[in-house]
């Protein structure tokens, strides 16, 4: 029998957005600040005992070891490369260098990757590291960033590496993705991913922990800024509590892609 499953996925990493609108922020500021947007990241998922998926840098792994120790307990760990500052340059063995300091500081098996600002990279390396997902693609056209139209917004295998698509609407190819979130009344958005839900049986959202901190104090656009903390964790919640109505599955990346090898989430049309 088919059910629906929702993904939730956090992207994990330095609090270095400030940098690309020419304000610098102290290494230990973008730690703390992303520390505190988890903590009301996780009275949500702890309160509706729910499991997400963590993209995670290397970095942010690596200083912060007993936040994804307690992560990994309940919640997926998946790979966000290395390091996320705009100022670093990607480069292939970023990938196995972050799984390697996420698996020894997790404990769990890295199967996932996203890249940073979900940029286009050689997804070969990822067949060649083993990993058994990606979820870097973003299927929409967003002006500035990239127009990805014409890829395919359903989950799909090629070369062995599961793709799993950030969810848009079926059609307009609407991104349902953090900015929405943030910019949309909740009634708007949370129809918008029950109509994606239903039509395609599955739903990838992806925010940041950052958001959830209070930004009052960073020269931000206001789209990026507000809302923000308390307010921004109010809908979280009252977004999944708007999902669990529908009767999905909360379930990690890596467990969708169990479910979707099973043939228990059906191929649903554009």
């Amino acid at each position: 029998m088919e059910r629906s499953f929702v993904m939730l996925t956090f992207d994990l990493e330095e609090f270095d957005i400030p940098e690309e609108y020419g304000q610098k922020v102290s290494e230990t500021d973008q730690m703390q600040v992303t520390l505190r947007g988890m903590e009301n990241v996780l009275s949500v998922l702890d309160a509706h005992q729910v499991r997400a998926t963590f993209f995670t840098t290397g970095r942010f792994a690596a200083e912060n070891p007993a936040l994804i120790r307690y992560l990994a307990q309940k919640h997926e760990i998946a790979s966000h490369a290395l390091v996320h500052s705009p100022a670093h340059v990607f480069r292939e063995s970023d990938i196995m260098e972050s799984r390697s300091i996420l698996e020894a500081v997790s404990g769990q098996t890295v199967n996932g990757f996203r890249m940073p600002r979900l940029k286009p990279f050689d997804r070969a390396a990822l067949r060649r590291g083993d990993f058994r997902y990606d979820s870097s693609l973003n299927p929409t056209w967003l002006p500035g960033r990239y127009n990805l139209l014409g890829e395919s917004p359903l989950p799909s295998q090629a070369d062995g590496l599961i793709e799993l698509p950030c969810s848009t609407t079926p059609w307009l190819r609407f991104p349902l993705f953090w900015l929405s979130f943030k910019n949309l009344p909740l009634r708007i958005y949370a129809a918008l991913c029950g109509f994606t839900l239903k039509r395609r049986g599955n739903l990838m959202l992806y925010f940041h922990p950052w958001e959830f901190a209070d930004l009052g104090a960073f020269k931000l656009p206001g789209y990026v800024k507000k809302v923000d903390g308390d307010q921004l964790t109010a809908k979280l919640d009252g977004l999944v509590s708007a999902l669990k109505k529908r009767n999905a599955a909360f379930v990690t990346c890596n467990a969708f892609c169990d479910k979707w090898e099973e043939g228990h989430v059906g191929q649903k049309l554009e």
